[in-house]
């Protein structure tokens, strides 16, 4: 499995709900994402982790996602990617790594 993030500091909270109610219609659960959320870190700034079965699949979605990417940065937001393999992962009621992947 494999993550895509993004930290975001918009310029104020109404830029941050507008892009986030965007985005949940738009682009979550597309392209073989399999998990999305988002934490709140304060009133401008989101953390939205995203994750797929797969690199490639990761890849592919950001491919599709930069046209986004680059108009949110051209409204003034800061945007730091993160990406990398997945361990260690848990969630109550004995999910597994291999059960995820089998949805991808």
């Amino acid at each position: 499995m494999y993550m895509r993030g993004a930290r975001v500091t918009f310029t104020n909270e109404m830029m941050k709900n507008s892009v986030v109610s965007f985005m949940s219609k738009q682009i979550d659960l597309t392209e073989g994402m399999i998990i999305s959320f988002r934490a709140h870190l304060s009133e401008n700034q989101i953390i939205h982790i995203m994750v797929f079965p797969d690199e490639k699949t990761a890849d592919g979605f950001g491919r599709v996602a930069k046209g986004y990417a680059d108009q949110i940065k051209e409204m003034g937001a800061k945007m730091e990617i993160m990406k990398g393999d997945i361990s260690h992962f848990g969630v109550a009621g004995d999910v597994t790594l291999d059960q995820l992947r089998s949805l991808g």
